[in-house]
């Protein structure tokens, strides 16, 4: 797809052809409907006067008197009395001319060929050197009459005028077309820090470089996005402090529900009890959901200390020990490949990573199956979880790192949908990415390079 500035500067080139090729269709209109007969009139009258010398002030030597007057600028085609062809001054591109064109010059007739050149799109008739485009005339000399076809002979005439006409349009077209791409570029500028600035906002940040100070129409879109940005940013950062705050206050009254909820469970029996353990059942799940928005809201801050030195192996070892009631009770398997690799971060964090890509884990695969975690350090520091579960489709992926989406709600509802948001951000805290590779029925990969 081309680029915003390509199509700019290939836009403009096709214009400066495109009037290029207007410019010089006029032209030849002019000249065919108003230039052509002065043109024509003023080689019928240097015919005359030069038959007239002829007549009056020669000895009847042709072939002398065609050389002089092809020094003077034209060229001739001259047919001889007796048949011959001669040639004086430049070439002609074509010689090619009626027979019966050449008995009448010879007979007496003039030929206006330059007068009568007919029209063509875009070849102007004062350059195209043919012979049917002359003005022809008879000389009677010694040996009879000669049909003689003459025109003026450019190349002779303006030769430098050619070049110098050539080298200013060249110059002329290069350089315009280097001072449209330079000026081009300076207005894509502009649009591309628009463009880097809502990837900015995108990623929850500030925008900088927006050509603010400019008075155009690209200087207002400027101001009015850096405004929409302050006003965004101001939405995000209340929208932070309220889930925060109320992720807080319910805190403590699902503590004391969870506490009253065990004690029922424990001091009942029957239908009493059950209900019980249902109500300590979603309590426990909404204390798990408060605690992941308080730890959104931290990460949103941005305001962490990741200068810790961070043990890896050990700390995927304690996620795995964690889990171990999870994983028994499946009959799921944990293979570790762990290197002794130590980074600098948030060994909390850290560890809320590996505990919940290997909940993701645990929740995709299967009773009997195997959870493979690797630790290695190529050209970065890069750990893969893997599970044999069933994979998922190209539009899970796209929205896997969403927040509060739930791809696989077929395996039950005790997900938040948090999860591997919060992988995500944490990961990205720290300088670092995660990949997913994955395709329905062969299990999923999770990649994070550090």
């Amino acid at each position: 797809m081309k680029t915003l500035y390509t199509r700019i500067v290939l836009i403009v080139f096709m214009i400066l052809l495109l009037s290029g090729a207007i410019a010089l269709l006029v032209s030849n209109f002019a000249y065919y409907t108003w230039w052509q007969p002065s043109y024509s009139e003023k080689t019928s009258e240097t015919a005359s006067t030069a038959i007239g010398y002829f007549s009056n002030h020669t000895d009847q030597d042709e072939s002398a008197f065609y050389t002089l007057l092809a020094r003077t600028g034209y060229q001739l085609y001259v047919v001889k009395a007796d048949g011959r062809v001669v040639r004086y001054g430049g070439t002609f591109r074509d010689e090619s001319i009626d027979d019966q064109i050449v008995a009448s010059v010879r007979n007496g007739a003039v030929y206006e060929g330059m007068r009568d050149y007919p029209f063509h799109l875009f070849l102007l008739g004062l350059f195209d050197n043919e012979v049917v485009n002359t003005y022809g005339f008879p000389l009677e000399g010694i040996d009879g009459v000669d049909a003689v076809f003459m025109r003026p002979d450019l190349s002779a005439q303006i030769r430098e005028l050619h070049l110098f006409v050539g080298l200013f349009f060249a110059l002329l077209t290069g350089l315009a077309f280097l001072l449209i791409a330079v000026a081009t570029r300076s207005i894509i500028k502009p649009v591309k820090a628009l463009t880097d600035a809502t990837a900015s906002v995108a990623s929850r940040k500030r925008p900088r470089d927006l050509p603010l100070e400019r008075a155009d129409e690209i200087g207002i879109l400027a101001r009015r996005f850096d405004d929409m940005a302050r006003t965004i940013e101001t939405s995000e950062q209340a929208r932070r402090r309220f889930v925060s705050n109320v992720s807080h206050e319910f805190q403590t009254p699902l503590t004391s529900l969870s506490g009253y909820a065990s004690t029922l469970v424990d001091s009942t029996e029957g239908e009493t009890q059950q209900y019980a353990k249902i109500v300590r059942a979603e309590t426990t799940r909404l204390s798990a959901l408060t605690h992941q928005l308080l730890l959104l809201a931290r990460l949103d801050e941005a305001n962490l200390s990741l200068d810790q030195d961070v043990p890896l192996a050990p700390s995927i070892e304690d996620a795995v020990r964690g889990l171990s009631f999870q994983l028994d009770r499946k009959g799921i398997a944990v293979v570790t490949d762990l290197d002794d690799i130590t980074v600098k971060g948030d060994p909390i964090l850290l560890a809320q990573v590996w505990a919940n890509l290997l909940q993701n884990a645990i929740h995709a695969s299967d009773e009997g199956s195997t959870i493979r975690v690797q630790l290695r350090r190529d050209e970065r520091v890069t750990i893969t979880v893997s599970d044999e579960g069933d994979g998922m489709d190209e539009a899970t992926k796209a929205r896997l790192f969403e927040r509060f989406f739930q791809g696989d709600v077929s395996r039950g509802a005790a997900g938040t949908g948090l999860g591997l948001s919060i992988v995500h951000d944490i990961v990205a805290l720290h300088g670092g990415t995660i990949h997913v590779d994955s395709t329905l029925g062969s299990g999923t990969t999770f990649t994070i390079q550090l």
